[in-house]
């Protein structure tokens, strides 16, 4: 802790004390002669005025504000450069209040988790290779424990996209979020709800789930505005969006591996020839975490702009593909790991419409514009082939 800094002040002359002084009563701190006349009186000692300086620079100190230091004054920045303890968290001298931790001296804001970077508040804290570690995460972190059931894992455990552990067995025992895919349990997701429909979502998904119409209506315009500052701007038009589970989505024709939501065409002809062409409507499945409602709204909205953009009919792995391409500029427009978690299951999908169009698709816009892409598509009524390989790489 650094001492309060004093202000020098010359004292009377030594000559008006009286004459009976003893010949040594003032010595100068610094040279160590006599202090007959004038002299400067700081941290109980007296001093020529010329021989107050700062301990460092040797700058003289009269008036000045000074920090005293084993019985030599010193100015402030000087002495918190060559003096003052050094924080081990930033390396900056301190200057003030501070602790004591690893054999360090540390600001107090300073004196943080090495593993989630907040400030460890207290005095119990768990030291690994010289680092302060929250007892929890220094247990997460060097003792892995189940996220389930809160036991050490053992060399036979699994970790969910997440990054969660738990003990393999949970796998075939408990049931597994529709959303995130976390297994639903207390201790990992705050448990879970099952639909009427069959599925079962977890807590956490629940948290942002979308239920209500007001939400979807809310939801939809960003997703409506974020695609046309893509470029992909919708006619002005008013589809009505409805929420609606999974067996209504199953009954109105819609395919794939996970159904999120669908886009209900209208078409009237006359004597053969369309008189009338709309949307009829977006379904989109209720209770959806937000993420994933507006990823999926996307996609639909793909199915809308290729409507109204007047494209021909095209092979299912072409259309969704190319659907899944707008949920994926959508993503990507917006980072975050609930973004990283839903590509991610795109790219793994098995699903050889969606699951392959996507990759397909995706591939396409690795080497074109995706307005130059879909043009393409529009004019041949499928992808463009593949470039081929640069001579030594390995085949995809």
């Amino acid at each position: 802790m650094l001492g309060c800094a004093l202000t020098a002040a010359i004292a009377a002359d030594a000559a008006e004390q009286g004459d009976n002084l003893p010949k040594k009563a003032f010595q100068c701190a610094s040279c160590g002669k006599g202090v007959q006349r004038g002299y400067l009186q700081a941290m109980g000692k007296v001093w020529h005025p010329e021989h107050f300086v700062c301990g460092v620079c040797a700058e003289n100190l009269q008036g000045a504000t000074f920090i005293p230091h084993q019985g030599r004054p010193y100015h402030r920045q000087c002495y918190l450069d060559h003096y003052a303890p050094r924080c081990g968290g930033c390396d900056t001298p301190i200057e003030g209040r501070y602790l004591t931790a690893l054999d360090r001296k540390w600001h107090p804001h300073h004196f943080a988790c090495a593993t989630c970077q907040r400030p460890i508040v207290g005095s119990r804290f768990v030291a690994e290779d010289g680092q302060p570690y929250h007892e929890a995460c220094a247990a997460k972190t060097f003792n892995p424990r189940c996220e389930i059931c809160l036991a050490p894992v053992t060399d036979h455990y699994l970790t969910n996209f997440w990054e969660e552990a738990f003990c393999q067995h949970h796998n075939e025992q408990l049931q597994q979020c529709y959303g995130c895919g976390r297994l639903i349990s207390e201790h990992l997701t705050d448990g879970g709800v099952r639909f009427d429909d069959g599925r079962t979502l977890c807590n956490l998904c629940r948290r942002t789930g979308v239920d209500s119409l007001r939400t979807a209506a809310a939801l939809a315009f960003k997703v409506t505005a974020e695609l046309a500052n893509l470029g992909f701007a919708l006619s002005p038009a008013s589809f009505p969006l409805r929420l609606v589970d999974q067996r209504e989505l199953t009954q109105s024709g819609s395919h794939g591996e996970r159904i999120n939501g669908t886009t209900q065409l209208a078409i009237e002809t006359r004597d053969g020839q369309v008189v009338k062409r709309e949307i009829a409507a977006i379904l989109m499945l209720h209770g959806l975490p937000a993420a994933a409602f507006t990823a999926t709204y996307a996609h639909e909205l793909g199915h809308v702009w290729l409507f109204q953009q007047h494209f021909p009919e095209l092979p299912l792995h072409v259309e969704e593909g190319i659907c899944e391409l707008f949920a994926h500029l959508w993503l990507t427009s917006n980072p975050g790991p609930w973004s990283d978690y839903l590509i991610h299951l795109k790219a793994s999908s098995t699903d050889p419409i969606y699951g392959e169009g996507y990759r397909i698709a995706l591939r396409s816009i690795e080497h074109m514009e995706p307005a130059a892409l879909f043009e393409y598509v529009k004019k041949h009524h499928g992808f463009p082939p593949s470039p081929p390989a640069a001579p030594g790489s390995l085949p995809r």
